[in-house]
């Protein structure tokens, strides 16, 4: 009786292939992920721009921080709701009992709800930034003045973060991504 039968290596050296293409597979797609979350972020912060610019259009300002980085609940910075709140019996659409961590974007119409960075609050293990790695405290910011403004993605960006344009934050590159009134102000760091 002649039987043919996988012997042992050649068992082992399917498993093993299995293995090898199982865990390629795995890292392209946390790859892929990472690319999708940080294209969501400048997505996100740029619809914000968009925004604020018609809010400025319309005020002659940006709606003002007082110079404070503001975030939404969960960033821990001064954190504020994601939708503006009116007060009772409304002036106009600035009377606010309970602003959102970009004042009046919401209640004017401009943008039903802000937006939550997807890392917001969670520890950033794929961070190029060891500082980010376990911390908690972070996500959008916004500061302004009202003739200038930044918008942050704070310790969520992950993997390689561009070197240069609209969102390179200069201060911190492997940390933040950042989008100001121009690149100029940008590059000034007035804040």
């Amino acid at each position: 009786m002649n039987r043919r039968a996988f012997t042992l290596v050649e068992l082992l050296v399917v498993i093993s292939i299995i293995g090898l293409l199982s865990t390629i597979a795995v890292t392209s797609l946390s790859s892929a992920q990472m690319a999708s979350r940080n294209a969501r972020r400048m997505g996100d912060m740029t619809q914000m721009a968009k925004a604020l610019d018609l809010y400025y259009n319309d005020f002659g300002s940006y709606p003002s921080t007082g110079g404070l980085f503001i975030g939404g609940i969960g960033t821990g910075y001064n954190e504020r709701p994601y939708v503006d709140t009116l007060n009772a019996s409304p002036a106009n659409c600035l009377d606010l009992a309970t602003p959102s961590w970009i004042p009046g974007l919401t209640s004017c119409g401009y943008m039903a709800q802000l937006p939550r960075d997807p890392g917001t609050a969670k520890k950033n293990p794929n961070s190029k930034d060891s500082g980010c790695w376990n911390r908690t405290n972070n996500g959008y910011l916004y500061v302004s003045d009202g003739t200038n403004y930044a918008l942050l993605a704070y310790c969520t960006p992950e993997g390689t973060l561009p070197g240069s344009g609209n969102f390179y934050e200069s201060h911190n590159p492997q940390r933040t991504f950042r989008l100001c009134t121009s690149v100029t102000q940008c590059a000034g760091g007035w804040y």
